[in-house]
């Protein structure tokens, strides 16, 4: 006995449900064959272009033809390859980022090393707290 007598007939196939009822579908394909603008249509029916003739393909039988091993490669180290440039592209904002804190926290350091020098205590210290006051 094969496995696929063995399954129960009512199984769903497993994958992702479809977005577009088989209505749906065969009301689009039935319109797209009596209309001369897709675009138009698709546009009215809230669907893509591509989503039409994907449909039309299917409703024919007609499977996407597998893509070769080279192809495949070529797009995966396209991906790396954008990826790596994304990546670049953050670790050189958060350099610029970092070199204008750092300027920043030296420039207030230096005026508060000029304000220390040119009055007597500071009314607060580096905690924020208040020094030489009463307290209320």
């Amino acid at each position: 006995m094969s496995i696929e007598s063995q399954q129960d007939p009512q199984k769903k196939k497993m994958g992702r449900p479809p977005k577009y009822n088989e209505n749906f579908r065969q009301t689009a394909l039935a319109r797209m064959k009596a209309c001369e603008d897709v675009t138009a249509l698709s546009r009215e029916l809230g669907i893509s272009r591509a989503q039409l003739y994907r449909f039309k393909r299917e409703a024919l039988g007609i499977k996407p033809a597998p893509r070769s091993e080279a192809w495949l490669k070529e797009k995966a180290g396209e991906r790396q390859r954008r990826r790596i440039e994304e990546l670049e592209r953050l670790v050189a904002r958060q350099a610029l980022e970092l070199d204008f804190f750092k300027g920043a926290l030296l420039r207030i350091e230096e005026n508060r090393r000029k304000q220390g020098k040119h009055s007597g205590t500071p009314s607060t210290s580096k905690s924020g707290t208040l020094t030489g006051g009463k307290a209320n």
